[in-house]
């Protein structure tokens, strides 16, 4: 067994290795790559002139218009993943036109086996680029090479957005702009023509250039190429390698308001005692208005998520709570300049989270009776405030919340940021009134474009009780290593109500590493050997007591197919101080608890007709043994047609207390039938033995315009096992339309 001494010995190693590998290991090929890609100066910049269009576009995908045979064209593409090219195997090219109402990208990708070679898991919105055949089109339109506004598309014309700033460093997949595109599809190519309205962009305002940048991923060749050339360890979110689009002449801003509300039917039926039976209606909405194009007012009356996806239930064998992303549109929308620094990933410290704000601790709905935001954004400052009112239900009381936060760049890559947040609840039942104020600042530096650090400082005051959080990340990137350190320190008391914290009362450590080798004598159809190691230590912040820690060493060989084979160890040690419920009925005594675990992360082509991933594990968990199995599957025998498949069990022997073992297990069957990227119908079924419960959700959606929607939802809960949970049955229809002006 390993003492804490012996185990902080250890992270310091690690966390060495992290710094010092980056120097220590000899050069290879794959080094020539940060020579091959320098910063670019202006200079050295690629420019693409846009032209005004002198006839109308029609929105076809064909660019059989005049206007587009006579555009200047961006072209001579180079391969930037995986490894860096000067040429692309097949060439792509870009012109861009605009009038007085969009803005106009076309785009002709050649393929001397377009349709064959053609992949798409399926027609979603905001799918997976790295799995599909994508065109992105990346703009920086405020011209400060940090704040990205990313549209994506598919061979089929599905349609993917994404907002990202500082190159990545915080990012939004869940962004949905108002825009169209429209693709055509032959035996040698496929094109793409967008129409961007200039209302559903935020640009600088003296008419100066637009960063740009354009990609292409060919996933049958597992190939990404780009206009302008970027290192493979980033993406085309870094506009510090990026072009430069002259010649836009964007109208002044004017009226900008956009009004989109919903009707709604809601038939119920609940058996739970007390619990509603019948059908209802409701009306709400919101209204959304730029006065500049730099700033956002958004208000919202009777707030609903009818239509969000539901969250993907988990098996929690840890000692942590469960982090469930944000869904629901509302709360996506302008999320970064809300967002205050801290900590994701398997330890995760946010000082606002807006989870918090209209669900229960166990995820019931709550109702939201209306909020209004604002949001700021210019080249160097960002600003954000929100105000919600939550109605009670479920045991939880009725609150608002406030937030507030600004940040602004020092310099050319220093960010300060400030954050304050309030939870006003009322009395309910048992509960008395209470007030939890949160507060945070939080900064980043990057040092070139190859190191970064980060940190935050929070405070949570409830009553008399005041608890401080601390973080901070350090980061280098490169073409072949990857290494960081990251850490918390967060006291008993903090409980921001307002956001989320993993666990407090803990001293968090974890350095990580990995080195991409691409040695001669691999064969050609191995693309990289990456092996890594990550260490995450947990000690009690006033004895430095361990409280767990683990170590894990992996490597990923990956082929030219994008299939990958990670083997991996860890080893664990755990020193519960009182009695810790794990499971239901599963209680572990204190101790010392060291085990070893193994195992195998399979996956294949996922961009493949039949596609899947398995993990494998083994070893001991805690006092007993754990074998655990997770097979995720996916059968797309067309775009139009996806089944997909995700189980998981847990065999788990003399375990506790009591010594106990039990089998678990959770699966989730999903089936999407598309008609085309607007219209599609999904069905989504959770079978949970934990949670004794079995829940479907079934979705028709129909975009009968740009970001107008019909939604029939089907949501149906049953007990499984003799579980406590009664059944609930729900139909709701809703019809949500966007008006602009």
């Amino acid at each position: 067994m390993l003492a804490s001494s012996h185990v902080r010995r250890l992270v310091r190693i690690v966390s060495a290795a992290a710094w010092l590998l980056p120097w220590l290991l000899p050069r290879s090929p794959v080094a020539a790559q940060t020579a091959t890609v320098p910063i670019p100066t202006d200079s050295m910049r690629r420019h693409l002139t846009a032209r005004r269009t002198t006839g109308p576009i029609v929105l076809d995908g064909r660019l059989d218009e005049a206007d587009w045979r006579t555009a200047p064209v961006a072209g001579d593409f180079v391969t930037s993943r995986p490894d860096y090219l000067p040429s692309a195997p097949f060439p792509s090219e870009v012109r861009v036109l605009f009038d007085g109402v969009h803005l106009y990208v076309g785009v002709v990708n050649r393929d001397s086996a377009a349709r064959r070679r053609l992949r798409l898991q399926d027609l979603r919105r905001d799918f997976e680029p790295p799995e599909n055949d994508v065109f992105g089109l990346t703009l920086g339109p405020l011209g400060d090479r940090r704040t990205v506004f990313q549209l994506q598309t598919t061979p089929l014309g599905s349609q993917g957005d994404v907002q990202a700033f500082d190159g990545g460093d915080s990012f939004n997949f869940s962004w949905d702009a108002l825009w169209r595109v429209r693709t055509t599809l032959t035996d040698s190519l496929w094109t793409a023509e967008f129409a961007i309205p200039w209302r559903s962009l935020r640009y600088r305002g003296d008419g100066g250039p637009w960063d740009v940048n354009f990609v292409r991923n060919n996933r049958k060749l597992l190939t990404w190429t780009s206009w302008m050339p970027y290192p493979r360890q980033f993406s085309s979110w870094r506009l510090t390698y990026g072009g430069v689009l002259d010649s836009l002449v964007p109208p002044p801003p004017g009226t900008n308001v956009r009004v989109r509300p919903y009707v709604l039917g809601n038939a119920q039926r609940d058996l739970a005692p007390g619990a509603f039976r019948g059908t209802t209606g409701d009306v709400g909405g919101e209204v959304i208005w730029a006065p500049t194009t730099n700033s956002v007012v958004e208000a919202t009356v009777n707030t609903d998520f009818a239509q969000a996806d539901v969250d993907r239930q988990v098996v929690n064998l840890t000692r942590f709570g469960v982090f469930f992303p944000e869904r629901r549109q509302f709360f996506l929308e302008n999320s970064d300049v809300l967002t205050a620094g801290g900590l994701s990933g398997r330890y995760v410290v946010q000082p606002f989270f807006t989870r918090r704000i209209g669900l229960a601790d166990d995820g019931t709905l709550l109702p939201i009776v209306g909020g209004l935001r604002y949001a700021y954004r210019s080249g160097r400052t960002s600003a954000g405030a929100l105000a919600m009112r939550q109605g009670s239900g479920a045991g939880a009381p009725a609150a608002t919340f406030a937030v507030a936060r600004g940040s602004t760049f020092f310099g050319r890559s220093t960010r300060i940021g400030a954050t304050a947040a309030l939870r006003d609840a009322e009395a309910v039942g048992p509960l008395a009134a209470s007030r939890n104020l949160v507060m945070a600042v939080d900064g980043l530096t990057r040092i070139g474009e190859t190191f970064q650090a980060s940190g935050m400082l929070s405070s949570s005051t409830a009553g008399d009780s005041t608890g401080i959080a601390a973080t901070y990340a350090v980061a280098y990137s490169s073409p072949r290593v990857t290494s960081s350190v990251s850490g918390a320190l967060v006291t008993a008391a903090y409980s921001p109500q307002t956001g989320f914290v993993s666990r407090p009362n803990v001293f968090f450590t974890s350095p990580f590493v990995s080195y991409t080798a691409q040695p001669r004598w691999r064969p050609k159809s191995l693309v990289w050997i990456r092996p890594a190691a990550n260490a995450n230590i947990f000690l009690d912040p006033r004895t430095s007591r361990l409280q767990e820690g683990s170590l894990t060493l992996n490597t990923e060989f990956l082929r030219s197919t994008g299939a990958t084979w990670t083997p991996f160890v860890e080893a664990n040690w755990q020193r519960p101080t009182v009695l810790l419920p794990l499971l239901p009925g599963v209680t572990i005594a204190p101790g010392t608890l060291d085990y070893l675990r193994y195992g195998v992360d399979l996956k294949s082509d996922q961009s493949a007709t039949l596609a899947g991933q398995v993990v494998l594990a083994d070893g001991g968990f805690f006092d007993g043994r754990l074998r655990g199995a997770v097979v995720n599957g996916r059968w797309s025998p067309s775009p139009y047609v996806a089944l997909r498949l995700n189980y998981e069990v847990n065999d788990i022997r003399g375990l506790g207390t009591r010594d106990t073992s039990l089998v678990t297990h959770l699966a989730g069957p999903e089936l999407r039938v598309f008609a085309n990227p607007r219209i599609q119908w999904s069905a989504f079924y959770q079978y949970n033995t934990v949670a004794e419960r079995g829940t479907l959700n079934a979705r028709f959606s129909w975009e009968f315009l740009p970001l107008s929607f019909l939604y029939v939802v089907y949501n149906d809960r049953q007990a499984i096992l003799g579980g406590p949970s009664l059944p609930a049955r729900s139909l709701i229809v809703k019809l949500s339309w966007l008006q602009q002006r």
